[in-house]
């Protein structure tokens, strides 16, 4: 009886370790909504893979878990960084900046144009949203808790 009892409570214990570790870094997994909807837009795929960078699901954590809108700079956008900076901000010991960036990207609660166009919206990284010469592209689809809308520059 002991033995079955440590058996069913290992595989519990295992069970719900699993179950917490896929649940936390599925939203930035290849094959998670989010990454979907980034690669499948045609012009995301560079922010796809800027989420994807590892260590990045651990720093952007919080920001992920609720309802949120991410506004994701076009490859266009990106590349006017240059290389070297794209390069640069993906290195382990700069994640902490990449993170800050895309932080400002990160909007809770999921937004449609109208509700990120009202104004008075903080970023996950604590700025004020600010739109102002940013053309806001179409809504493309994140999941059940996001939206994502592609955007021509880089918020600071």
């Amino acid at each position: 009886m002991k033995k079955t009892f440590i058996k069913v409570a290992a595989v519990f214990v295992l069970s719900s370790l699993m179950f917490i570790r896929c649940g936390s870094a599925s939203v930035l997994g290849a094959a998670s909504p989010l990454i979907s909807g980034l690669s499948g837009a045609g012009n995301l795929g560079g922010m796809a893979k800027l989420l994807q960078t590892p260590g990045l699901d651990k720093l952007l954590g919080s920001s992920l878990k609720g309802p949120f809108t991410l506004l994701a700079p076009s490859d266009n956008a990106l590349a006017s960084l240059g290389k070297d900076a794209l390069s640069n901000l993906t290195k382990p010991e700069n994640l902490d900046q990449l993170a800050g960036v895309l932080k400002n990207h990160i909007v809770p609660g999921q937004l449609d144009a109208a509700g990120l166009a009202k104004g008075g919206l903080k970023t996950a990284g604590g700025s004020p949203l600010d739109l102002s010469g940013v053309n806001l592209g179409d809504k493309v689809s994140g999941g059940k808790k996001s939206n994502i809308f592609s955007i021509d520059k880089i918020l600071k």
